[in-house]
């Protein structure tokens, strides 16, 4: 684990509460402080609260009400948060990836192993 991850704010936007709650438990383990969302309108719901303590946002792209890939350009689109990195991680890869970068920080695939998940999360920030 890197001493640096203390005291980050991790916000999780995933719709699947059980996918959720179980990322949630594992990177508190590590020492994360989590916040979470069901969808991108909640998301940036809560960023607008907790800013700028929001230090990195995960993301899954399918989601009810507003997605990942609209999460993501909607964070980069606003001054307060643009350079808070959203990484990807979708069940659904993406087509257009090259375009996807623009907005996102780093694209995983599901299933991804934690290690490879926390690495991308602390290489990003």
């Amino acid at each position: 684990m890197n001493p640096s991850s203390h005291a980050r704010t991790l916000l999780i936007v995933e719709d699947n509460k059980d996918v959720r709650n179980i990322f949630a438990e594992v990177f508190q383990g590590v020492g994360y402080h989590v916040i979470e969302a069901g969808n991108g309108e909640e998301a940036l719901a809560l960023m607008a609260h907790e800013h700028p303590a929001v230090s990195v946002v995960l993301t899954d792209l399918r989601m009810p009400v507003m997605d990942g890939l609209e999460l993501a350009t909607r964070i980069k689109g606003d001054e307060r948060f643009s350079a808070i990195p959203v990484v990807l991680l979708s069940a659904t890869p993406m087509s257009n990836s090259w375009q996807a970068l623009e907005v996102f920080s780093a694209l995983l695939t599901k299933p991804c192993s934690f290690e490879h998940l926390l690495s991308t999360i602390e290489s990003v920030q």
